[in-house]
Protein backbone atom coordinates (compact mmCIF):
# COMPACT_ATOMS: atom_id res chain seq x y z
CA UNK A 1 0.00 0.00 0.00
CA UNK A 2 1.16 3.75 0.12
CA UNK A 3 4.22 4.16 1.90
CA UNK A 4 3.76 6.67 5.10
CA UNK A 5 5.77 8.55 7.12
CA UNK A 6 5.15 7.78 10.83
CA UNK A 7 7.53 9.03 14.24
CA UNK A 8 10.23 7.41 15.04
CA UNK A 9 9.59 4.51 17.38
CA UNK A 10 11.20 4.39 20.90
CA UNK A 11 14.54 2.04 21.25
CA UNK A 12 13.14 -1.65 21.24
CA UNK A 13 9.99 -0.57 19.20
CA UNK A 14 9.38 -0.61 15.05
CA UNK A 15 6.65 0.87 13.89
CA UNK A 16 4.77 0.54 10.39
CA UNK A 17 0.64 1.22 9.34
CA UNK A 18 -1.08 -1.68 8.79
CA UNK A 19 -4.61 -2.00 6.93
CA UNK A 20 -7.79 -3.43 8.53
CA UNK A 21 -11.42 -3.22 7.29
CA UNK A 22 -11.81 0.21 8.82
CA UNK A 23 -8.85 2.36 7.55
CA UNK A 24 -5.18 2.56 8.12
CA UNK A 25 -3.64 1.59 11.84
CA UNK A 26 -0.23 2.73 13.07
CA UNK A 27 1.53 -0.21 14.96
CA UNK A 28 3.87 -0.38 17.23
CA UNK A 29 5.37 -3.73 18.52
CA UNK A 30 8.20 -4.83 20.78
CA UNK A 31 9.44 -7.87 22.50
CA UNK A 32 8.51 -9.51 25.45
CA UNK A 33 11.14 -12.46 27.33
CA UNK A 34 14.08 -13.55 25.88
CA UNK A 35 13.80 -13.81 22.18
CA UNK A 36 14.39 -17.76 21.02
CA UNK A 37 17.16 -19.31 18.69
CA UNK A 38 16.76 -20.48 15.20
CA UNK A 39 16.41 -19.07 11.79
CA UNK A 40 12.00 -20.55 11.00
CA UNK A 41 10.25 -17.20 11.12
CA UNK A 42 6.84 -17.04 9.81
CA UNK A 43 7.02 -16.04 5.59
CA UNK A 44 4.43 -16.46 3.32
CA UNK A 45 2.21 -19.19 3.25
CA UNK A 46 3.67 -20.07 6.75
CA UNK A 47 0.20 -21.89 9.17
CA UNK A 48 0.65 -20.05 12.28
CA UNK A 49 -0.54 -21.12 15.83
CA UNK A 50 -1.01 -17.67 17.50
CA UNK A 51 -3.23 -15.98 20.20
CA UNK A 52 -3.97 -11.97 20.41
CA UNK A 53 -5.02 -10.76 24.15
CA UNK A 54 -5.81 -7.67 25.27
CA UNK A 55 -3.19 -6.22 27.68
CA UNK A 56 -3.68 -3.86 30.63
CA UNK A 57 -1.08 -2.22 33.03
CA UNK A 58 -1.72 -1.92 36.48
CA UNK A 59 0.36 -0.66 39.87
CA UNK A 60 4.13 -1.27 39.10
CA UNK A 61 3.63 -0.82 35.26
CA UNK A 62 3.13 -4.92 35.42
CA UNK A 63 2.29 -5.65 31.97
CA UNK A 64 -0.77 -8.66 32.69
CA UNK A 65 -2.91 -10.72 29.63
CA UNK A 66 -6.18 -12.18 30.55
CA UNK A 67 -4.87 -15.48 30.61
CA UNK A 68 -0.82 -15.39 31.54
CA UNK A 69 -0.63 -19.05 31.28
CA UNK A 70 1.18 -21.52 28.64
CA UNK A 71 -1.20 -23.48 27.14
CA UNK A 72 0.44 -26.98 26.05
CA UNK A 73 -1.05 -27.29 22.99
CA UNK A 74 -0.33 -29.54 20.15
CA UNK A 75 2.07 -27.54 17.11
CA UNK A 76 0.28 -27.29 14.23
CA UNK A 77 1.61 -29.01 11.05
CA UNK A 78 1.12 -28.59 7.46
CA UNK A 79 -1.96 -30.67 6.83
CA UNK A 80 -4.01 -28.40 8.86
CA UNK A 81 -5.94 -25.80 7.62
CA UNK A 82 -6.38 -22.06 8.55
CA UNK A 83 -9.11 -20.78 10.76
CA UNK A 84 -12.00 -19.64 9.33
CA UNK A 85 -13.17 -16.07 10.64
CA UNK A 86 -15.35 -13.53 8.93
CA UNK A 87 -13.74 -10.33 8.29
CA UNK A 88 -15.60 -7.74 10.45
CA UNK A 89 -15.61 -3.82 9.42
CA UNK A 90 -16.70 -3.05 13.00
CA UNK A 91 -13.18 -4.72 14.74
CA UNK A 92 -9.85 -3.58 13.65
CA UNK A 93 -7.81 -7.40 14.39
CA UNK A 94 -9.83 -9.80 12.67
CA UNK A 95 -9.10 -12.64 14.67
CA UNK A 96 -10.96 -13.68 17.91
CA UNK A 97 -8.77 -12.60 21.88
CA UNK A 98 -7.90 -15.36 23.97
CA UNK A 99 -8.01 -18.03 21.98
CA UNK A 100 -5.38 -20.01 19.77
CA UNK A 101 -6.04 -19.18 15.95
CA UNK A 102 -4.04 -20.58 12.45
CA UNK A 103 -3.14 -18.25 10.57
CA UNK A 104 -2.01 -18.36 7.20
CA UNK A 105 1.01 -15.77 6.33
CA UNK A 106 0.57 -13.91 3.34
CA UNK A 107 -3.57 -14.42 2.62
CA UNK A 108 -4.48 -10.45 4.82
CA UNK A 109 -6.12 -11.93 7.26
CA UNK A 110 -5.44 -9.94 9.69
CA UNK A 111 -2.62 -7.44 8.29
CA UNK A 112 -1.12 -6.28 11.47
CA UNK A 113 -1.22 -9.39 13.44
CA UNK A 114 0.72 -10.68 10.10
CA UNK A 115 2.80 -7.47 10.56
CA UNK A 116 3.70 -8.35 13.84
CA UNK A 117 4.52 -12.22 13.23
CA UNK A 118 7.22 -10.95 11.01
CA UNK A 119 10.42 -12.03 12.33
CA UNK A 120 9.20 -13.89 15.51
CA UNK A 121 10.02 -17.66 16.27
CA UNK A 122 8.13 -20.55 18.26
CA UNK A 123 7.77 -19.88 21.39
CA UNK A 124 7.90 -15.88 21.40
CA UNK A 125 5.76 -13.19 22.79
CA UNK A 126 5.39 -9.50 21.84
CA UNK A 127 3.22 -6.95 22.84
CA UNK A 128 1.75 -4.28 19.87
CA UNK A 129 -0.31 -1.21 20.33
CA UNK A 130 -2.74 0.37 17.51
CA UNK A 131 -3.84 3.65 16.94
CA UNK A 132 -6.04 5.12 13.99
CA UNK A 133 -3.70 6.59 11.32
CA UNK A 134 -5.16 10.40 10.49
CA UNK A 135 -8.70 8.98 11.04
CA UNK A 136 -10.38 12.11 10.41
CA UNK A 137 -8.52 12.70 6.98
CA UNK A 138 -8.92 8.53 6.33
CA UNK A 139 -11.90 7.93 3.58
CA UNK A 140 -14.16 5.31 5.15
CA UNK A 141 -14.69 2.43 3.20
CA UNK A 142 -18.74 2.96 2.38
CA UNK A 143 -18.71 6.41 0.64
CA UNK A 144 -21.47 7.32 -2.28
CA UNK A 145 -20.04 7.79 -5.82
CA UNK A 146 -20.37 11.54 -4.96
CA UNK A 147 -17.39 10.94 -2.83
CA UNK A 148 -19.71 11.77 0.44
CA UNK A 149 -17.49 10.26 3.75
CA UNK A 150 -18.14 9.90 7.35
CA UNK A 151 -15.50 9.72 10.04
CA UNK A 152 -14.63 5.87 10.73
CA UNK A 153 -14.19 4.68 14.36
CA UNK A 154 -14.41 1.01 15.82
CA UNK A 155 -15.00 -0.71 18.98
CA UNK A 156 -10.77 -1.75 19.11
CA UNK A 157 -9.59 2.02 18.35
CA UNK A 158 -10.86 5.50 17.43
CA UNK A 159 -8.57 8.65 16.65
CA UNK A 160 -8.48 9.41 19.78
CA UNK A 161 -7.43 5.95 21.22
CA UNK A 162 -4.81 3.28 21.86
CA UNK A 163 -5.13 -0.10 22.14
CA UNK A 164 -2.12 -2.75 23.44
CA UNK A 165 -2.25 -6.45 23.14
CA UNK A 166 -0.06 -9.57 23.30
CA UNK A 167 0.76 -11.65 20.52
CA UNK A 168 1.83 -15.57 21.41
CA UNK A 169 3.41 -17.66 18.50
CA UNK A 170 2.75 -21.19 19.58
CA UNK A 171 4.41 -23.00 16.20
CA UNK A 172 4.62 -22.58 12.68
CA UNK A 173 5.09 -24.35 9.54
CA UNK A 174 7.57 -23.36 7.17
CA UNK A 175 7.16 -20.91 4.79
CA UNK A 176 8.75 -19.52 1.73
CA UNK A 177 9.97 -15.78 0.75
CA UNK A 178 8.62 -14.12 -2.54
CA UNK A 179 11.78 -14.82 -4.51
CA UNK A 180 12.63 -18.64 -3.16
CA UNK A 181 9.53 -19.61 -5.08
CA UNK A 182 8.94 -20.65 -8.67
CA UNK A 183 7.09 -18.21 -11.39
CA UNK A 184 4.06 -21.19 -11.04
CA UNK A 185 3.98 -20.61 -7.51
CA UNK A 186 3.84 -16.87 -7.62
CA UNK A 187 1.18 -17.02 -10.08
CA UNK A 188 -1.11 -19.19 -8.22
CA UNK A 189 -0.70 -16.38 -5.18
CA UNK A 190 -1.80 -13.62 -7.42
CA UNK A 191 -5.01 -15.26 -8.72
CA UNK A 192 -5.77 -16.23 -4.63
CA UNK A 193 -4.92 -12.56 -3.82
CA UNK A 194 -7.55 -11.40 -6.84
CA UNK A 195 -10.18 -13.61 -6.22
CA UNK A 196 -10.07 -12.34 -2.25
CA UNK A 197 -9.99 -8.85 -3.44
CA UNK A 198 -13.14 -9.37 -5.34
CA UNK A 199 -14.61 -11.40 -2.60
CA UNK A 200 -14.07 -8.88 0.09
CA UNK A 201 -14.98 -5.87 -2.20
CA UNK A 202 -18.66 -7.22 -3.05
CA UNK A 203 -18.83 -7.42 0.84
CA UNK A 204 -18.12 -3.77 1.47
CA UNK A 205 -14.39 -4.32 2.77
CA UNK A 206 -12.77 -1.72 0.63
CA UNK A 207 -9.71 -1.51 2.40
CA UNK A 208 -9.15 -5.02 2.45
CA UNK A 209 -10.04 -5.44 -1.08
CA UNK A 210 -7.16 -2.67 -1.93
CA UNK A 211 -5.05 -4.41 0.35
CA UNK A 212 -5.24 -8.05 -1.40
CA UNK A 213 -5.08 -6.24 -4.75
CA UNK A 214 -1.63 -4.30 -4.06
CA UNK A 215 0.03 -7.92 -2.55
CA UNK A 216 -1.19 -9.36 -6.01
CA UNK A 217 0.49 -6.45 -8.17
CA UNK A 218 3.23 -6.97 -6.22
CA UNK A 219 3.89 -10.51 -6.84
CA UNK A 220 2.90 -9.86 -10.67
CA UNK A 221 6.04 -7.32 -11.04
CA UNK A 222 8.33 -10.25 -10.48
CA UNK A 223 7.11 -12.07 -12.61
CA UNK A 224 7.55 -9.88 -15.75
CA UNK A 225 9.30 -11.51 -18.42
CA UNK A 226 8.98 -15.11 -17.04
CA UNK A 227 5.48 -16.01 -18.82
CA UNK A 228 5.31 -19.26 -20.97
CA UNK A 229 5.83 -19.36 -24.45
CA UNK A 230 3.10 -20.32 -26.42
CA UNK A 231 3.69 -23.48 -28.84
CA UNK A 232 3.45 -21.16 -31.82
CA UNK A 233 5.64 -18.69 -30.33
CA UNK A 234 8.62 -20.81 -30.92
CA UNK A 235 9.34 -20.27 -34.37
CA UNK A 236 10.45 -16.66 -33.47
CA UNK A 237 13.08 -17.96 -31.02
CA UNK A 238 15.07 -19.70 -33.96
CA UNK A 239 17.37 -18.04 -36.44
CA UNK A 240 16.71 -18.87 -40.55
CA UNK A 241 18.36 -21.72 -41.48
CA UNK A 242 19.60 -22.94 -37.69
CA UNK A 243 21.94 -19.52 -37.52
CA UNK A 244 21.51 -17.64 -33.93
CA UNK A 245 19.00 -14.69 -34.23
CA UNK A 246 19.84 -11.94 -32.22
CA UNK A 247 16.20 -10.73 -31.37
CA UNK A 248 15.51 -14.17 -29.64
CA UNK A 249 17.20 -12.84 -26.94
CA UNK A 250 14.05 -9.83 -26.88
CA UNK A 251 11.32 -12.86 -26.24
CA UNK A 252 9.74 -12.49 -23.48
CA UNK A 253 10.20 -16.19 -22.44
CA UNK A 254 12.53 -18.21 -19.79
CA UNK A 255 16.28 -18.67 -21.26
CA UNK A 256 16.98 -22.00 -22.87
CA UNK A 257 17.66 -24.11 -20.11
CA UNK A 258 14.63 -23.10 -18.14
CA UNK A 259 12.28 -23.38 -20.47
CA UNK A 260 13.29 -27.57 -20.77
CA UNK A 261 11.82 -27.37 -17.28
CA UNK A 262 9.49 -25.19 -16.77
CA UNK A 263 8.38 -23.80 -20.37
CA UNK A 264 5.79 -26.22 -20.69
CA UNK A 265 4.32 -25.47 -17.12
CA UNK A 266 0.95 -24.50 -17.70
CA UNK A 267 0.81 -23.33 -14.40
CA UNK A 268 2.65 -19.96 -15.81
CA UNK A 269 0.92 -17.76 -18.04
CA UNK A 270 1.39 -16.34 -21.29
CA UNK A 271 2.18 -12.94 -22.14
CA UNK A 272 -1.37 -12.06 -22.44
CA UNK A 273 -2.90 -13.23 -20.09
CA UNK A 274 -0.36 -11.86 -17.52
CA UNK A 275 -1.23 -8.54 -19.56
CA UNK A 276 -4.53 -9.41 -18.90
CA UNK A 277 -4.75 -10.32 -15.44
CA UNK A 278 -2.13 -7.49 -14.32
CA UNK A 279 -4.42 -5.10 -16.39
CA UNK A 280 -7.03 -6.40 -14.56
CA UNK A 281 -5.40 -5.70 -11.01
CA UNK A 282 -4.76 -2.43 -11.29
CA UNK A 283 -8.44 -1.47 -12.72
CA UNK A 284 -9.93 -3.26 -9.84
CA UNK A 285 -7.81 -1.12 -7.32
CA UNK A 286 -8.20 1.78 -9.36
CA UNK A 287 -11.86 1.55 -8.27
CA UNK A 288 -10.86 0.30 -4.95
CA UNK A 289 -9.29 4.27 -4.98
CA UNK A 290 -12.14 6.01 -6.10
CA UNK A 291 -13.91 4.78 -3.41
CA UNK A 292 -11.45 5.66 -0.96
CA UNK A 293 -11.35 9.02 -1.74
CA UNK A 294 -8.08 8.96 -3.61
CA UNK A 295 -8.73 9.82 -7.15
CA UNK A 296 -4.97 10.69 -7.97
CA UNK A 297 -3.71 7.38 -7.00
CA UNK A 298 -6.80 5.94 -8.96
CA UNK A 299 -5.88 8.01 -12.53
CA UNK A 300 -2.26 6.19 -12.27
CA UNK A 301 -3.58 2.66 -11.62
CA UNK A 302 -6.22 3.02 -14.25
CA UNK A 303 -3.60 4.51 -16.43
CA UNK A 304 -1.72 1.40 -16.27
CA UNK A 305 -4.58 -0.82 -16.50
CA UNK A 306 -5.09 0.90 -20.12
CA UNK A 307 -1.47 0.53 -21.39
CA UNK A 308 -1.69 -3.25 -20.22
CA UNK A 309 -4.66 -3.91 -21.97
CA UNK A 310 -5.49 -1.15 -24.10
CA UNK A 311 -9.07 -2.91 -25.25
CA UNK A 312 -10.61 -2.97 -21.80
CA UNK A 313 -13.28 -0.50 -21.09
CA UNK A 314 -13.66 -0.87 -17.74
CA UNK A 315 -10.29 0.81 -17.57
CA UNK A 316 -10.81 3.50 -19.97
CA UNK A 317 -14.04 4.14 -17.81
CA UNK A 318 -12.25 4.52 -14.49
CA UNK A 319 -9.42 6.72 -15.95
CA UNK A 320 -12.34 8.81 -16.93
CA UNK A 321 -13.90 8.64 -14.14
CA UNK A 322 -10.83 9.98 -11.97
CA UNK A 323 -10.03 12.40 -14.26
CA UNK A 324 -13.38 13.94 -13.91
CA UNK A 325 -13.05 14.14 -10.07
CA UNK A 326 -9.67 15.79 -11.12
CA UNK A 327 -11.15 18.40 -12.83
CA UNK A 328 -8.99 17.06 -15.59
CA UNK A 329 -11.61 17.25 -18.03
CA UNK A 330 -10.29 17.15 -21.36
CA UNK A 331 -8.41 13.89 -19.96
CA UNK A 332 -11.27 12.32 -19.18
CA UNK A 333 -13.54 13.56 -22.18
CA UNK A 334 -10.89 11.22 -24.09
CA UNK A 335 -10.75 8.29 -21.99
CA UNK A 336 -14.96 8.06 -22.21
CA UNK A 337 -14.71 8.70 -25.89
CA UNK A 338 -11.89 5.94 -26.44
CA UNK A 339 -14.79 3.78 -24.79
CA UNK A 340 -17.36 4.42 -27.02
CA UNK A 341 -14.94 3.86 -30.13
CA UNK A 342 -14.47 0.51 -28.42
CA UNK A 343 -18.27 -0.23 -27.57
CA UNK A 344 -20.23 2.64 -29.45
CA UNK A 345 -23.74 1.13 -27.59
CA UNK A 346 -21.99 1.90 -23.93
CA UNK A 347 -24.96 4.13 -22.54
CA UNK A 348 -22.73 4.67 -19.47
CA UNK A 349 -19.80 6.12 -21.59
CA UNK A 350 -22.60 8.37 -23.56
CA UNK A 351 -24.09 9.57 -20.17
CA UNK A 352 -20.72 10.29 -18.46
CA UNK A 353 -19.05 12.11 -21.97
CA UNK A 354 -22.55 14.17 -21.84
CA UNK A 355 -21.89 15.15 -18.30
CA UNK A 356 -18.01 16.09 -19.00
CA UNK A 357 -19.10 18.50 -22.15
CA UNK A 358 -21.67 20.22 -20.21
CA UNK A 359 -18.98 20.96 -17.60
CA UNK A 360 -16.56 22.02 -20.26
CA UNK A 361 -19.12 24.47 -21.56
CA UNK A 362 -20.29 25.92 -18.57
CA UNK A 363 -16.13 26.39 -17.53
CA UNK A 364 -15.86 28.13 -21.33
CA UNK A 365 -19.28 30.37 -20.74
CA UNK A 366 -17.90 31.23 -17.44
CA UNK A 367 -13.99 32.08 -18.55
CA UNK A 368 -15.89 34.15 -21.92
CA UNK A 369 -18.04 36.54 -18.77
CA UNK A 370 -14.97 37.30 -17.37
CA UNK A 371 -12.91 38.11 -20.38
CA UNK A 372 -15.83 40.25 -20.84
CA UNK A 373 -15.57 41.90 -17.69
CA UNK A 374 -12.13 42.21 -18.35
CA UNK A 375 -12.23 44.03 -21.38
CA UNK A 376 -15.69 45.93 -20.83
Amino acid sequence: MTTVQVPAPVPGETSWISASPGGLWEVRRRWLGERKRGDITPMMGSLCKVKVQRSTVTEGNTLHTASEEQESTASVDSSEQATSYPRSQDSVLQLPLDEWFLLRMGEGQCDITEGCLEGMRAGEMCEFTISAWNAKKSKAAGSDANGTQTENTTDQGSSQQSDCFTLQLHSLTPGQESWQMTPGEKWAWVLSHKQRGGQRFGKGDIWGATDCYCRAVKLAITLNGKTRRKPEDEAFTEGVDGEDDDDAALTPCFDKENEQAEGADVSIPTEEEYKIVKAELHCNLSLCQLKLGQPGKSRDSSIKATELNPKSTKAWYRLGQACLQLGELEESRMAFGKILELQPDSASARTALKQVNNRLKDLDSKLGQRLSKMFN
